[in-house]
């Protein structure tokens, strides 16, 4: 990532905050095609007195792009709208690498990563632990 779309996705972080699926949006964002459509100039990216926010119309009429853009592009919309889409047609129309990210994005806006889970051991006392995200955001710049 370029030290611009660091500070841009630096200030779409801070406006997500909050709002679990909101910061899986921004997070998909950055991390899908190389972080290329989480830069400032982009429609989708406003500018409001210095901090950033996402325009879910842009994003979801974002012209001239590929299939597995678009479907990201509009998952991303999704997430910060609550508008409905057809998964189906996001996840049969991406490559393992956007997949990956899309089933993380949606684990974290479930908000599986602060879930807490409860067992009971051999004599039947319960215990709380926190298992983690149900599926993890990859390593940046993992195929």
């Amino acid at each position: 990532m370029t030290a611009a779309t660091t500070t841009t996705v630096t200030a779409l972080r801070a406006w997500a905050v909050g709002s679990y699926p909101a910061m899986a949006a921004v997070e998909l964002l950055a991390r899908a095609f190389g972080g290329r459509f989480a830069t400032r100039g982009h429609p989708w990216i406003v500018d409001d007195d210095g901090r950033a926010r996402l325009e879910t119309r842009a994003l979801r009429s974002a012209p001239a792009l590929s299939g597995g853009e678009r479907r990201v592009l509009r998952l991303v919309a999704a997430l910060v709208d609550a508008e409905p889409i057809d998964i189906v047609d996001v996840v049969t129309g991406l490559d393992r690498t956007h997949l990956d990210l899309v089933l993380a994005a949606l684990a974290h806006a479930g908000g599986s990563h602060e879930h807490a889970a409860v067992t009971l051991d051999g004599a039947g006392a319960m215990r709380l632990s926190q298992p983690g995200p149900l599926h993890r955001w990859p390593p940046d710049g993992a195929p």
